[in-house]
């Protein structure tokens, strides 16, 4: 864990920093608050010891300061102080103090409300994120719900339409038939009733009777194309979402992605985007079908919106050994800036304008792969793009998910 000081006193700052990095804590050193508080723009402190009494800018100060930037994730404050008056205390507290710590501070009690705010930290860190899967959680029901309605209400008509355009087509092509038998007629016509056999030349050049003649059975067969082409959308948001089936089950990555890029084929036509994949045959995977795709899904929304204009996304997938696959994404755009690289995965946290992005998309995905054992690792360079590494296990850790799995085979 990073731990930002700020401490005028040159002792009590090297001291508390051999203490807190002999501990183990990264640790970043400010002479005073206004140095202080320009590392904290730069960078990412869960945690701020700072000195009460300071040039330019006092500790209280500085806590209003960071208890006003509005940064996702809690900030633990330790105030250093040698003040013990009540009044003291409320000042530092309605400043945005957690804690304090009386100068000359102890080791051991250093230890101890370090660890004490360490533990906070990482308690406000779980409950975001279970807020995350909540809220994800409800979108996916809701697009299983959504999904199930819209396959629903299209497939009815859809399947009137498909029905009455076969025979449609069958009637069509007999009447084509027949209409072909009178034109072997029509010298016989044009000797017996000269009118009538004008009257009908006439009417065939206005309709251009020998392009409908070409032209009809390639209308229906490029109608029928579309029908199908409708009937697959349908079916890949029924399988994308998948929430209303087992929670774990075995799942055909390859398949899954397929299926994903299906449904994102609207987004990479909207940039040109070309799409590049090398798919090595994979075991089947047990995991939740809806969420994988789900992860899927925010990773390669990302790749788009991280893409320049004609750009290239590389989808690739490969067992690793015989109890995991490993399916990575890869774009070529801007890459992602070094400082932002470690808070990617935080809740609410996006580099994206505001209303462009929600911040969950990236940490809701960590959660899922690391609920069913895997990781998710990234390479990124600032003008070359990003790879997301996705590996999960074949099958679940969790025994009693493994023992669920096996008796729904």
């Amino acid at each position: 864990m990073k731990i930002l000081i700020a401490d005028d006193d040159s002792v009590s700052r090297r001291l508390l920093q051999s203490y807190l990095e002999k501990w183990g804590y990264e640790v970043t050193v400010a002479r005073d608050g206004a140095e202080a508080w320009r590392l904290f723009e730069a960078g990412h402190f869960p945690m701020v010891i700072t000195d009460w009494m300071m040039p330019e800018l006092d500790g209280p100060g500085l806590l209003r300061r960071i208890r006003s930037s509005l940064r996702p994730g809690y900030i633990y404050a330790i105030l250093l102080t040698a003040k013990t008056q009540k009044q003291d205390l409320v000042e530092g507290m309605e400043a945005g103090a957690d804690d304090f710590l009386t100068k000359p501070f102890d080791r051991d009690e250093l230890r101890v409300r370090v660890r004490a705010g360490e533990r906070i930290i990482h308690l406000e860190q779980n409950l975001r994120e279970t807020k995350v899967v909540l809220i994800e959680t409800e979108k996916l029901a809701s697009l299983g719900r959504l999904a199930a309605g819209v396959a629903h209400e299209i497939n009815n008509p859809l399947a009137i339409v498909v029905n009455n355009l076969a025979v449609l087509q069958r009637d069509v092509l007999d009447t084509m038939r027949v209409l072909n038998k009178y034109r072997e007629g029509a010298a016989s016509l044009a000797r017996v009733e000269p009118e009538l056999a004008a009257q009908v030349v006439r009417l065939e050049e206005e309709i251009d009777l020998p392009y409908l003649h070409e032209s009809l059975p390639q209308l229906f067969e490029s109608s029928e194309e579309g029908l199908r082409r409708v009937r697959a959308i349908v079916q890949n948001l029924r399988d994308f979402a998948r929430l209303g089936e087992a929670e774990f089950k075995e799942v055909d990555f390859n398949a899954a992605l397929r299926c994903t890029l299906e449904a994102l084929r609207h987004e990479f036509h909207k940039k040109a985007v070309r799409i590049e994949t090398c798919f090595q045959d994979l075991p089947q995977v047990a995991c939740h079908a809806g969420k994988i795709n789900q992860v899927f899904l925010n990773i390669l929304l990302n790749a788009v919106q991280a893409s320049e204009q004609e750009g290239l996304i590389e989808v690739r997938t490969r067992p690793d050994g015989e109890a995991a696959v490993i399916v990575e994404i890869e774009d070529h755009g801007g890459g992602i800036r070094p400082e932002h690289l470690p808070r990617i995965f935080e809740p609410f946290f996006t580099t994206k304008q505001i209303g462009a992005g929600t911040g969950l998309g990236l940490p809701m995905s960590y959660g899922v792969v690391r609920d069913q054992g895997g990781t998710i690792e990234v390479e990124s360079a600032v003008g070359r793009g990003s790879l997301f590494r996705i590996r999960l296990p074949l099958q679940p850790h969790d025994p009693d998910v493994g023992s669920e799995l096996i008796a729904t085979r």
